[in-house]
């Protein structure tokens, strides 16, 4: 009885890691697809009764705040943004905690609860008021929590997921755009045209990476892309190199010999011959594997203010405004970026693994 085909692909190699990986990058690119409706920040998108809010899950919530996090959220919501109409002194730890947009809340509750107290000019608000703006502010459960801004984390780490991923499009399309012609030209034609490929490919590993990423962004506006495009420049001889070498040695076997003695074109022999049908999956693993190294460098360049800037979302940037918030005691703000650039680089990294195993198995037959 024949086996069905799901169950033929899970039984040659690297199948587990191709799905895994798959399934990863589906949703990376899932959420880029929908990523430009989160990107900005309108009044109605923030959430300023709960800011620094943790994750509504329990268990998440317990495991990603501290006791002096919690104290610190529980006087924000204090503060007069929820429920609480009497004044509360400012203490001498409210002064250092302006970072975090606590002593705006602080001072906002004292202002409310003067106001309240009818000791003013303020009026007393009326208990239905009372209760719809306490009910107003538990209106929005954030699965994720929310940062300093009241921003829902969640939807940060959807609008990021676009900035991660099509900048490491642009560096696939110069690595791989101009590394697969080099890498067939100097393997199947050899002589002159190996020579001009060698220098070209020696100049560019003797430039160093970081060097080149800091004269673009010196030289020309700070651009992300630009940045992607000189990392990319820098993955050419990875890549030319590698179809070269395999292309040089194909070019001596039978079927490329008959085909030449059919009078086959050369873009024939090279596009659909050398390259399809023998290179297709080293060109799928060396984009995968450029995208998660595209991804760490996007993120890292992000995260020391090089990369995409505010108000546009990257998981690079979203670290680094929460420097301080994590030293306080919200390590949601931190942990969760930190893990959606983890998973997407391994995303890319198993189905690229994957694929070679694959390769293997297939030349090895």
């Amino acid at each position: 009885m024949n086996k069905s085909p799901v169950r033929r692909f899970l039984k040659q190699p690297g199948s587990y890691r191709i799905l895994a990986g798959g399934v990863i990058v589906f949703l990376l690119a899932l959420a880029t697809l929908s990523g430009s409706a989160w990107t900005k920040y309108g009044p109605d998108d923030l959430d300023l009764d709960n800011l620094l809010s943790p994750p509504s899950v329990k268990w998440l919530k317990g495991l990603l705040t501290t006791e002096e996090g919690m104290r610190i959220q529980a006087r924000n919501q204090a503060g007069g943004r929820g429920g609480e109409n009497h004044a509360r002194p400012v203490s001498s730890d409210d002064e250092d905690l302006d970072f975090l947009g606590v002593q705006d809340s602080a001072a906002a509750g004292t202002a409310t609860g003067m106001e309240g107290s009818g000791t003013g000019n303020g009026r007393v608000p009326e208990t239905g008021e009372s209760d719809n703006r306490s009910e107003a502010g538990k209106a929005k459960p954030h699965v994720l929590g929310t940062d300093k801004n009241g921003r829902d984390m969640l939807a940060l780490l959807i609008a990021g997921a676009r900035n991660c991923f099509l900048p490491g499009l642009v560096t696939c399309a110069f690595a791989l755009g101009l590394g697969v012609p080099l890498g067939l030209f100097a393997g199947y034609y050899g002589g002159r045209v190996r020579k001009i490929v060698g220098t070209f490919n020696s100049t560019i590993l003797s430039l160093p990476r970081l060097v080149l990423i800091l004269v673009v962004i010196c030289a020309l506006e700070p651009n992300v892309y630009y940045t992607m495009g000189v990392l990319g420049a820098t993955l050419i001889p990875r890549v030319s190199e590698l179809i070269a070498t395999r292309v040089r040695i194909l070019s001596n076997m039978g079927f490329i010999l008959a085909a030449k003695e059919a009078a086959l074109s050369d873009f024939t022999i090279l596009y659909r011959h050398l390259f399809w049908y023998q290179n297709r999956a080293v060109f799928f693993i060396q984009f995968s594997l450029i995208m998660a190294e595209s991804i760490l460098v996007e993120t890292t360049l992000s995260y020391l203010q090089f990369g995409t800037k505010p108000p546009e979302v990257s998981w690079g940037n979203i670290i680094e405004g929460s420097q301080m918030s994590f030293f306080s005691g919200f390590y949601w703000i931190t942990f969760f970026p930190a893990v959606a650039i983890i998973l997407a680089i391994l995303g890319f990294f198993y189905l690229g693994d994957g694929l070679n195993a694959r390769l293997a198995y297939r030349e090895g037959r």
